[in-house]
């Protein structure tokens, strides 16, 4: 029995088309169809590179926030490395630059409900960035390991490493140095450069600094 094409949307025929196009920009894979766009965009822009590397072991979804419909970027320069090792949702507005020969590690989704970031955050990669397992991040972040400009007599680049279940919260910048450990909070509009935070820690402020040790959280919100 032939399947009733004309019953499905236009729509859906053509988020599916764009899902396949995507989907070839992924250079290693263990899903079908692993760049999934949930919304139609008027925009969606991967670029990578012949020499680079796009490893997705899990489902990348590409979906909007609250109506939003900014573009959304990834850009992978020569042997370059981006690996997402599940399940992962990028928002509108998000964009991701992995420069040459660096490389940028996101563990996704493992046992919470979700991993993604919302929208609008930024994520630029001069050498090494990692973000483990279940982590969200909120709208308007920025992560990177580097200054971009030149500063006479200082580096200007250091890894970045985010642990497992960690909470990015909005507005908040994440540069330099900074070493985030497992099941951490990072309070909104935060600033961290080249600061070590331990497992378990509610950091916030500019600088940064931990405000509560202990903290347990998660991404869905308890009924009441």
């Amino acid at each position: 029995m032939k399947p009733k094409l004309r019953h499905l949307k236009p729509s859906f025929l053509a988020r599916i088309a764009l899902s396949l196009w995507l989907s070839r920009k992924i250079t290693s894979s263990r899903t079908f169809l692993p760049i999934r766009v949930n919304n139609f965009f008027p925009k969606v822009h991967i670029s990578v590179a012949p020499s680079a590397k796009f490893t997705c072991n899990g489902i990348l979804r590409i979906d909007r926030w609250q109506g939003g419909n900014e573009p959304v970027s990834i850009i992978l320069g020569d042997n370059s490395k981006l690996i997402i090792d599940g399940d992962f949702t990028i928002g509108n507005g998000t964009r991701i630059f992995v420069d040459k020969q660096a490389s940028l590690y996101i563990g996704g989704r493992r046992s919470e409900s979700a991993s993604g970031i919302t929208e609008k955050s930024l994520i630029m990669v001069r050498k090494k960035v990692t973000i483990g397992v279940d982590c969200i991040i909120a709208w308007n972040v920025f992560i990177t390991d580097c200054d971009w400009h030149m500063i006479k007599d200082r580096p200007v680049q250091d890894d970045v490493e985010i642990g497992n279940h960690v909470w990015i919260a909005c507005n908040a910048s994440i540069l330099k140095g900074s070493r985030i450990g497992n099941n951490c909070i990072i309070g909104a509009h935060s600033v961290m450069m080249k600061k070590t935070i331990s497992d378990n820690c509610l950091a916030v402020g500019n600088p940064i600094k931990v405000v509560a040790n202990d903290v347990q959280w998660n991404r869905d919100m308890l009924e009441t």
